[in-house]
């Protein structure tokens, strides 16, 4: 029997675990998503206070 469904196994850059990345962060206990961070050269969004 296959897991979840597929027949071959996964390739990493498959389009169907597109926004199903996991982190191992051993602090936390277990495979959480990945933290976005900052690019560069965006401007910070404001909580509108001046």
């Amino acid at each position: 029997m296959a897991p979840l469904g597929f027949t071959k196994p996964i390739k990493q850059d498959d389009p169907r675990l597109k926004g199903h990345e996991t982190v191992y962060q051993p602090s936390r206990g277990g495979h959480f998503p990945q933290q976005q961070k900052p690019v560069p050269g965006t401007p910070q969004k404001t909580n509108g206070q001046s």
